[in-house]
């Protein structure tokens, strides 16, 4: 039997469990990861992220991300800012890292209590989302009762954004699987419902592909920014709120850069 050291954290509710294997290496396996991530057996989180030794001298770690059924993501913004205060909180005296992710190579900055993290480039080219055929991302033909069609987004992973008047009924848990699962993303897509404030500031819910409804989503975020800057809806630096707290992205030279809070909940260990 191994004991497996974790770290459980959480930036507004989106939650992790976070495992270092830069001095343990152990065996990220299914059973394992669908083990840690049970909300009533397990510690429960959104996503289990392990960090990982570099082999790019480009980047201060890697890191791995999974869905609680076991597949992986590629991206998570939330999640890297909270693998970032653990790297901060082990060298003060650093201003900035290099997080390899299968995304690419983020950068993240201490900003005073906060953390941000540049998402890096975002797109709206079908290809890249990707879609299963070529359609006009920003009136992806996706119809939902109270918002417009949906406006299609990669951010180092896929999204789909949809504005309306008011995302109080939503129903997450009927629209976002049906979503999530639409033939036009052959590799599934995380899916947004906005409501704008003003021009600074929206509302966010969101279901998370391979995870579902989650309290917040980084990456999620950045999407919502853009597409609704892309539609005019917005200005490129806005307040995202979520249930827990606010996220703020800003988007410079189609880049997205995501400031916000990542706490640590408790550090724990497991018998595998």
């Amino acid at each position: 039997m191994q004991k497996i050291e974790f770290t459980k954290m959480h930036g507004l509710g989106n939650d992790f469990v976070i495992i270092d294997k830069r001095s343990n290496k152990i065996e990220i396996n299914e059973n394992l990861i669908q083990k840690l991530s049970d909300r009533r057996t397990g510690a429960g989180c959104d996503q289990l992220i392990t960090i990982n030794e570099s082999k790019n001298n480009n980047a201060d770690i890697s890191i791995d991300i999974f869905n609680p059924a076991g597949d992986k993501a590629e991206a998570c913004g939330n999640g890297t800012r909270c693998v970032a205060k653990i790297l901060f909180d082990e060298n003060n005296e650093k201003e900035s890292l290099k997080i390899l992710s299968d995304a690419g190579t983020l950068i993240a900055k201490k900003v005073g209590d906060q953390i941000s993290v540049n998402m890096g480039i975002i797109t709206t080219d079908w290809e890249r989302i990707p879609l299963s055929k070529e359609m006009n991302t920003l009136d992806v033909p996706i119809h939902v009762d109270g918002f417009d069609t949906g406006i299609a987004v990669n951010v180092g992973n896929p999204h789909i954004v949809f504005f309306g008047k008011s995302i109080e009924n939503v129903n997450l848990n009927e629209i976002g699987p049906k979503i999530e699962q639409h033939h036009f993303f052959p590799n599934k897509t995380n899916v947004e419902f906005i409501e704008v404030v003003n021009s600074n500031t929206i509302k966010m819910k969101v279901w998370e592909r391979g995870a579902g409804i989650t309290l917040a989503c980084g990456s999620g975020a950045c999407a919502a920014v853009y597409a609704g800057w892309k539609k005019k809806l917005i200005e490129k630096n806005a307040e995202v709120q979520l249930e827990k707290g606010s996220l703020h992205i800003s988007i410079v030279d189609n880049e997205a850069i995501m400031t916000g809070p990542a706490e640590i909940s408790y550090n724990g260990y497991i018998h595998i």
